[in-house]
């Protein structure tokens, strides 16, 4: 009995440290691309561009009704699905998808 209960919190370490890893791979990929639109849009003031990410971020978050902090999720879930076949990973396939729900649907107008 001991060790079934070794081996339910060891696969459940190992689920814990599998989200941790696709929640920091997806908001660095968000991180990066906020980057890429603030040095488009000659926010960077700084070197580190922190200012300018901010602000993008909060312009998105404004436009879209999400947090800001959500925004770098979203926008790393978008630049994630725009890659397609290299890892194996089918543009807007059920995993993006999956990825996509805590940003709810998009505001259309």
């Amino acid at each position: 009995m001991k060790n079934y209960w070794k081996i339910g919190l060891g696969v459940a370490a190992l689920l814990v440290v599998a989200l941790f890893v696709g929640w920091y791979r997806v908001a660095s990929i968000g991180h990066e691309a906020l980057r890429d639109v603030a040095t488009q849009a000659n926010l960077c003031k700084t070197v580190g561009c922190s200012e300018g990410i901010d602000e993008a971020s909060s312009y998105l978050a404004e436009e879209f009704g999400l947090s800001p902090r959500l925004v770098e999720w979203c926008v790393g879930v978008d630049t994630l699905s725009e890659r397609t076949g290299s890892k194996g990973l089918v543009n807007r396939s059920w995993w993006i998808n999956l990825l996509y729900e805590p940003c709810g649907d998009p505001i259309l107008e």
